[in-house]
């Protein structure tokens, strides 16, 4: 029997790059708080609200999730020996409460707005920084997408699907406030602002199911699952496999499995095709952490087969 431990530095797999792209939003999201202030203040619209409580709670996430980056970043030490990943779960978790009561701001604004209609004013200036919002939110997506390219952090595929909604409620502004520029009813105001609300809701709920999946140990996607599965069973040493475990622990995969090698081999050569199968696992997942359990092919079950695991 042999348990095979990789312990991967984050700087393997670029974590600096996911620590930037929290950098930028930071900055960035800053600029727009700034920006839609002085719009709302000019013009006294719900949406622009809207937007501007939404920028708010972008803001706290942007700042949570790179704390928690941060945090999850730090090695494995006595006390934490799988490492600090599943902080990012925590603070997504904290994300979805903040979004949430985003939410209710909007929403209860949006109802006033709709039972007493507020005229607007400065349209042109409220249009022109919801195309700087536009702007602005296309930048983040596109450095949160390059940095989701390199590492898999809840952090930061959270802080990204909210703001990718913020393109959409930017550009739903605008068209309210050119609308009502043009003599549209003041009261689709409101109701695009009560729109947002649900949407920002909907988005609270998907960031939540995901913080909880990662605090409570969910299984990965079965397609992740297949292709590791594939790549251990490609080598011609390995009779067969069972017992594939794989959850997220921040921007790391724990995996734990085990392989049925050729019981009269010698102990140095199962250790050296638990080694290949490990390498190759790498080359595909390199923010993996992989512990591997070598059985004798044809050894009876033991206490480890068939824990809510189909044997392969």
């Amino acid at each position: 029997m042999h348990d095979h431990n990789h312990n991967i530095n984050p700087h393997n797999f670029k974590s600096e790059k996911a620590l930037n792209a929290g950098r930028a939003a930071l900055i960035i999201v800053s600029i727009l708080i700034f920006a839609k202030t002085v719009a709302f203040l000019l013009s006294g619209s719900a949406s622009v609200l809207s937007t501007l409580t939404d920028s708010l709670a972008d803001a706290m996430m942007s700042l949570t999730a790179f704390i928690s980056l941060r945090m999850s970043l730090k090695p494995a030490d006595d006390e934490h020996r799988y490492g600090h990943g599943k902080i990012e779960g925590l603070f997504a978790l904290i994300q979805a409460v903040v979004i949430t009561i985003a939410g209710i701001i909007v929403a209860y604004t949006a109802v006033r707005h709709l039972m007493n209609p507020v005229p607007l004013t400065d349209h042109i200036l409220g249009m022109s920084i919801m195309v700087l919002s536009i702007i602005l939110s296309i930048v983040i997506v596109v450095i949160q997408k390059r940095a989701l390219e390199e590492v898999d952090s809840l952090a930061i595929e959270s802080d990204h699907a909210h703001y990718k909604t913020d393109i959409a409620i930017n550009g739903g502004v605008f068209i309210v406030l050119a609308l009502t520029f043009y003599g549209a009813p003041v009261w689709i105001d409101g109701l695009f602002a009560l729109m947002v609300a649900f949407y920002v809701w909907h988005t609270a709920f998907e960031v939540g199911v995901k913080a909880v999946n990662m605090l409570l140990d969910r299984e990965v996607e079965g397609d992740i699952r297949q292709s590791m599965m594939d790549i251990i069973l490609s080598h011609s040493e390995v009779v067969d496999m069972h017992d594939l475990r794989v959850i997220r622990s921040g921007m790391k995969m724990i995996v734990n499995f085990d392989i049925d090698v050729d019981p009269n081999i010698l102990l140095w050569c199962a250790h050296e095709i638990a080694r290949d199968v490990e390498i190759d696992l790498l080359g595909t997942f390199p923010n993996a952490e992989i512990m591997i359990h070598i059985d004798p092919a044809g050894s009876p079950e033991d206490s480890r087969h068939g824990r809510g695991e189909i044997r392969h």
